[in-house]
């Protein structure tokens, strides 16, 4: 790289400046041959960027010169990206089908902000967070165990008939007592000690009416 003179580093980025031919245009061919030199010259480089700033658009044979070297370096983990904010640039690349192919920057500290955050392709999906797996949601009961509880059967046998025939005698006797007119089966009846006083009250009542006829 040090007999290379037409690019800079920025980052993890090898960024070459855009070649023009003498009416200004960008020269695909001499692209070529630029980064040709640059990626023998330096084969460990992986990631390498190409400085369109000040170019409002390119012709079809830069596009394929961007994607077969862009297909080159992400064989070996690596990438081509353009340095651009030219909106005719990015429809360009959207109308060739390479906008998902071609990583473009807007500024160079973009280039410095993916150099500090990110990998190369190989390594990012080598570290990506594996798919979220829905954990077990453990019980509340004690034991916490995370598999569902068994359904308990209901007891059969003679305990389920004694509790199918206790019913049964109180619902009976429930409702020969309401048929009696008796809604409170607890109700205390009238005893004799309390009618008693009752029948001699009328009896003196009926004494002292005789004796004032009789008088």
């Amino acid at each position: 790289m040090n007999s290379l003179k037409n690019y800079r580093e920025v980052g993890i980025f090898d960024l070459l400046s855009a070649p023009l031919n003498p009416i200004g245009a960008f020269d695909a061919e001499q692209f070529k041959k630029d980064a040709r030199a640059l990626i023998d010259a330096n084969p460990d480089d992986k990631f390498v960027a190409v400085d369109l700033m000040g170019l409002d658009f390119v012709y079809s044979d830069a596009y394929n010169a961007f994607i077969q070297f862009q297909q080159e370096l992400s064989a070996k983990g690596g990438m081509l990206a353009l340095l651009s904010n030219s909106k005719t640039i990015a429809d360009g690349l959207m109308k060739a089908g390479l906008a998902s192919k071609l990583k473009v920057f807007s500024f160079e500290a973009e280039m410095m902000s993916f150099s500090l955050h990110s990998h190369s392709p190989e390594e990012s999906a080598a570290s990506a967070p594996e798919e979220p797996t829905v954990a077990a949601v453990a019980s509340q009961n004690v034991g916490g165990a995370a598999a569902p509880a068994k359904r308990t059967e209901r007891k059969t046998g003679l305990n389920r008939r004694f509790t199918k025939s206790f019913n049964a005698i109180i619902r009976n006797k429930e409702s020969a007592l309401e048929k009696q007119g008796i809604k409170d089966p607890f109700e205390e009846e009238p005893t004799t000690h309390k009618v008693a006083p009752v029948i001699v009250v009328v009896l003196l009542i009926f004494a002292a009416l005789a004796v004032f006829i009789l008088m």
